[in-house]
Formats: C-alpha cells, sequence, structure tokens
C-alpha cells in the first residue's frame, strides 16, 4: 500500500489569496487480480530517501515536520506522525489498530486509507517522506485531479508513505 497526501493550491492563484485543497491519493496492489505495475508507484525505501518507521508491533514514527503547515478540517498542522497500522496522524502519534468512527473522541486527526492490524516485527518496511521533487509534483499532478474533479491541481509538496 502506498498513500501521499499533497499541500495544494489552485491554479492561478496568488499564495496571499489561494485556497487550500486537499488531495488525497491511494495506490493499492491487491495481491489477486490484476497487479499495479510497480513503476505506478512514487518511488520508495533507502534509494528515495525515505525514513523509515522502526519495526515492531504498534510503532510509530517520531513528530515529522511537514514543509508547510498543513490544514485539516479547519486546523493547521505543522507536524505529521506516520504509524505502522495505515495512518498518519497529527498532532500525537496513535496506535490502535481497530478501525473506528470518526471523529475519534479524544483521538488525534487522522488520515487512514489502509487501517488495519499490522506487525512489522519480522518482515515488511514503513517508508515515509516529505518532497518538493518537480518529477513527482508533476506525477501528483497527473494522478491525483481523478479525485478532484473540475480542480486545477498544482501540488507545493508531497507527503508520501
Amino acid at each position: 500500500v502506498q498513500y501521499c497526501f499533497a499541500r495544494v493550491m489552485q491554479k492561478g492563484c496568488d499564495m496571499a489569496h489561494s485556497t487550500d485543497v486537499l488531495g488525497l491519493f491511494l495506490v493499492l496492489c491487491i495481491p489477486f487480480g490484476t497487479a499495479i505495475p510497480l513503476s505506478s508507484f512514487y518511488p520508495y525505501g533507502s534509494d528515495a530517501g525515505d525514513n523509515l518507521v522502526i519495526r515492531g508491533l504498534d510503532v510509530s514514527s517520531n513528530a515529522t515536520q511537514l514543509p508547510t503547515p498543513f490544514p485539516f478540517f479547519g486546523s493547521w498542522y505543522t507536524t505529521v506522525f506516520v504509524n505502522n497500522h495505515g495512518d498518519l496522524t497529527f498532532n500525537s502519534s496513535f496506535l490502535g489498530y481497530i478501525p473506528q468512527v470518526f471523529p475519534i473522541i479524544g483521538g488525534p486527526r487522522m488520515i487512514a486509507p489502509f487501517w488495519a492490524d499490522i506487525d512489522t516485527t519480522g518482515t515488511g518496511y514503513v517508508w515515509y517522506r516529505a518532497t518538493s521533487n518537480v518529477s513527482l509534483l508533476i506525477k501528483a499532478m497527473q494522478d491525483i485531479p481523478y479525485s478532484l474533479s473540475g480542480s486545477n491541481f498544482r501540488p507545493l509538496w508531497l507527503f508520501i508513505a
């Protein structure tokens, strides 16, 4: 599973008068049926300069600084946590592995495209990074607009996990 979110602005707006739009892109590779080619994924791993969440059961990254403040449900966030259960959280890590109804009362704000009980103790890796790489921004411009019908999507940076 690979997902990314991007801080974006509508094309044609200047920085001072822009409308922020959240673009969330999810790619699932399922072990049956037609597989998504690896070339469709965003580059990841140590060769791409990613950070690695420590391996284990119920683990999370440290707070990771975002390139610019990120608007999410009426608040602005400057850090994100990558949790090995397939979710990103703001304000604090979250090690819960049983999906719940949103919003989680007393819990952190969360983006959870793949929320499941995952144990990376013996195998598997969770990689993540923020990037402003131009070629990846262009790829996101081509991939994400399908979920933002009618928008002029122009990412400023991506967070890939």
